[in-house]
Formats: structure tokens, sequence, C-alpha cells
């Protein structure tokens, strides 16, 4: 038994030294046809400013005001919102004599971008026209004439993003919501007080009697606030008898604009085609809707370039990364927040997604969430699965490219209690205003580009 083990030792020292002196051994053994090619490759992505005509107008956050950048232009964001009644509220008998006393709008907000004293007029208008449909997708573009001729104004208040009557309070307490009160004048509060008894039977009912509020601004260009929540409230007092004596009761009916109707953001960008245009070397990204990177990728140059070197091998890409580095000229615009992420969609999957909503499965190879890393000083897309899919069952012509849009998304996930491990559940598109300047395709310093690792087996 021992002289068998001495023997396998000898064999396998025979073996080991044949390999060391003779680097062939292996290829002698192994047929050329089953060797692996390993490669790697770079390619230029082409890119440029991308307009976005639209994006969903149902947001999470309420947006209002007028934001001008010398970099990116002036974004302009309005409002059209419903407000719930209270289902079949009644008021206090006429023995008992209700009598208004105040209608007021409370306006919440938790975030506002550009200065926080720069003034900032709004104002209301009824929505007078059309009403807003629950179950329509509206997008951003819409045509605010459509359901408001702005004839019934309301109100109008100018403010700025901090109360300057109450700052002191705001700043030194921490839990305390910033917001706005607004109220209205004696004619509204004495329509909405008279209003029939029948508008309190449904939702339905009330908004065929008041379909909305319009919220536009008529003055400033420094601030945009978002906000949170939006609730009117009807004050009235009414009289009983008690022990001989009245007694007076004080009470409100609240109407809030809530999940169960219809908040519409309304984006512009007056001068958006004079800032896109102004240097080819860089590209814009910038929120909401606004200005979007499109990208795109020479697949054709990448088959003929791999295959010239694999073969009829099987191709496997381990990595397909595109870095988006950031760059900025100045710091005029810092304060308007970095996205968070990109999404990166075909044109096709990008239309849908704006015009339907329809969000990219987890299966989905070619939508790729990309998340802003401080360290790079970017962001880093990997499309290794979609590429090595799409060259291995597509026939690809020499010229043939593929379009994608970068855009800025807010992405909910989940982390699950048993595993640790965190899914991605929700993709919105980012409606609150974010911005940042990027190297195009064109850029002499670090041109856009595509790095892959990829081999043949």
């Amino acid at each position: 038994m021992k002289r068998k083990f001495i023997y396998v030792i000898i064999a396998l020292i025979a073996i080991l030294t044949a390999c060391k002196n003779d680097d062939s051994v292996g290829i002698e053994i192994q047929p050329q046809e089953d060797e692996i090619v390993i490669c790697s490759d770079t390619f230029l992505i082409e890119s440029e400013n991308y307009c976005v005509p639209a994006i969903s107008a149902q947001a999470d956050s309420m947006i209002l005001g007028e934001f001008y950048s010398a970099k990116y232009g002036t974004t302009k964001a309005e409002l059209l919102l419903q407000i719930a009644p209270p289902i079949d509220y009644r008021f206090p008998e006429a023995k008992y004599n209700p009598q208004p006393d105040s209608l007021v709008l409370m306006m919440y907000y938790d975030t506002w971008f550009g200065s926080s004293y720069a003034p900032l007029e709004f104002s209301i208008y009824e929505i007078n026209k059309q009403s807003i449909d629950y179950n329509t997708q509206y997008l951003s573009n819409l045509n605010i004439g459509d359901f408001c001729d702005s004839t019934i104004l309301m109100g109008k208040r100018l403010m700025t993003s901090i109360d300057l009557s109450r700052a002191d309070s705001v700043s030194e307490d921490t839990a305390s919501t910033p917001y706005v009160r607004y109220r209205f004048d004696q004619t509204q509060l004495e329509r909405f007080f008279n209003m029939p008894q029948e508008v309190y039977k449904s939702e339905e009912a009330f908004l065929d009697e008041f379909k909305g509020l319009y919220l536009t601004t008529r003055y400033g260009s420094s601030t945009m606030i978002c906000f949170k929540q939006m609730t009117m409230y009807l004050y009235y007092h009414y009289t009983y008898q008690k022990n001989g004596k009245d007694t007076v009761v004080n009470t409100s009916i609240i109407f809030p604009s809530n999940k169960e109707v219809r908040q519409l953001n309304k984006f512009t960008h007056p001068n958006i085609e004079e800032i896109i245009n102004c240097d080819d070397s860089i590209n814009y990204i910038k929120s909401a809707a606004g200005i979007y990177p499109k990208i795109r990728i020479p697949i054709g140059e990448m088959s003929k370039r791999i295959y010239s070197k694999i073969g009829d091998k099987q191709l496997n890409i381990n990595a397909a990364e595109i870095i988006v580095e950031n760059i900025d000229y100045d710091s005029e615009d810092v304060y308007m927040g970095q996205p968070s992420f990109l999404l990166a969609l075909t044109t096709e999957q990008f239309d849908d997604f704006i015009k339907y909503n329809t969000i990219p499965t987890a299966t989905d190879t070619t939508a790729v969430i990309a998340n802003y890393l401080s360290n790079k000083g970017g962001y880093k897309l990997d499309l290794a699965y979609f590429i090595t899919k799409y060259l291995r069952n597509e026939m690809v012509e020499d010229d043939e490219v593929i379009e994608m849009i970068l855009m800025p998304v807010v992405v909910e996930s989940k982390t699950s209690t048993s595993t640790g491990s965190t899914s991605v559940t929700n993709i919105k598109p980012l409606t609150q205003l974010a911005a940042t300047t990027i190297r195009s395709g064109k850029n002499e310093y670090s041109p856009m580009r595509m790095k892959i690792l990829y081999n043949g087996f």
C-alpha cells in the first residue's frame, strides 16, 4: 500500500514538471475550438439632450411655483386639485341657528427649492369647465383651459417659503410643519355654507357642485414649493339651550384633498430649447419632465467586433458598464439637488412608462436602475445581461443602434425581515426639481463610453 502511494506522488511530480516546462501542454490536451476566449473592449456612446414633453401629472407632492436657472432654464409648476366632502354630513337643524364663520385653505409643505425669502404670489381659481376624471391618466402637459377659464378668482396671496411671521417658531421646533393659511372672502364662505344638503351624499354629487381648485403663480421666479397636504375648512357655529342659557358650539367641516380625489401637476419649460442646444459636449438631466439624456448604443458595431474575436463560440458578457460622469462648471444650482436614481429604458419602454405608467418588471432585462455614486461622481449602468441576451438572440445589422432614455426616478424598496434582502417595489418618475450636468458622447476630456468584459466558450 505504501509503495502504491509513492508511485502516485512520483506520477504527479512528473505531470507538474511537464506543465511547468512546456506551456503548450494544456492546449495539446484540450482541442483548440474548446478554448475560452476572454476579451475586453470600449465603445463610444452617442448622446443628446432630449426634451421630455410630459410625465405623469399625478404626483406624490403637489408642486407650485416657478424657478429660473441660468443653466437649466425656467420650470413652472401649476396645480389642479379636487377636494373631498364628508359623506352624509348633516348641518344642525334650523332651530339651532347655524351660522358661518370662515372658509380657510390650509396648505402644508415640507420642502421647497430656491430662495427661502423670495416672494411668490399664487392665485386660486375655481375649476369651472370640465371636471377631472378619476380614472383618466393625465400627463403633465395637460391644457388648463380644458378645466378652467380663469374667470372665477377665489383669491390670491403673496408669500415666502419661510413664513416670516413665525420663522423663529418653525426653525426652533423641528416637529413643526410649515404651512400657508389662506382665508377666502365672504362670498366664497356663504357659497360653501349654503350648498344644498344633497351634495354630501357622495363625492360625485359634491364634485358636480364644486369641481375643484386651480392654483398658479403670477409673480416670483425663485421658489418652488412641494405641498404634501391641502385641506379646506368650513368653520361655523350654532347655538342650543342648556340650563336655560344659550350655549355656542364652534365646529367645522373638513374637505381634504386626499387619495380619494385627484391632484394634478402641470409642468412647463418655456425656454428649454435655448438651453439644450448651447453645448454638445455636455448633456443635462433635469426634472420634473424637462431634459433627459438620450443615448445610442452601437449594438451593430459591438456585434461585429465581438464575434470577430470569439467566432462561433457562445457569448457571455461579464460586464457592460456605462459610467455617467457628472460635471459642474459652477455651483449656481447645487441646491436643486442631485437625482438619486436613473432608470435606463428603451425609447419604446419610455413611452409606455410615461403614458400608461407601465412599470418595468423584475424580469425585464432592458430596464436598468443606477443610483448616484458620490465616490464615482456619477452613475454606473450595467447592461451586461441585456446586451448578452440581445446579441445571442437577434440578427444585428452592422449599423444598428439601440436608443435608450436615462430618466430620473424615485425608487421604492422593501427589505425582508426574514432574509434581509431588499427588493424594488415601485418605480416612479421624479416630479420634484433636481438637476445635474453630465459628459456627453462628444466630450473631449472623457466622452461617454461603455466598457465591456466578455468571453466566448
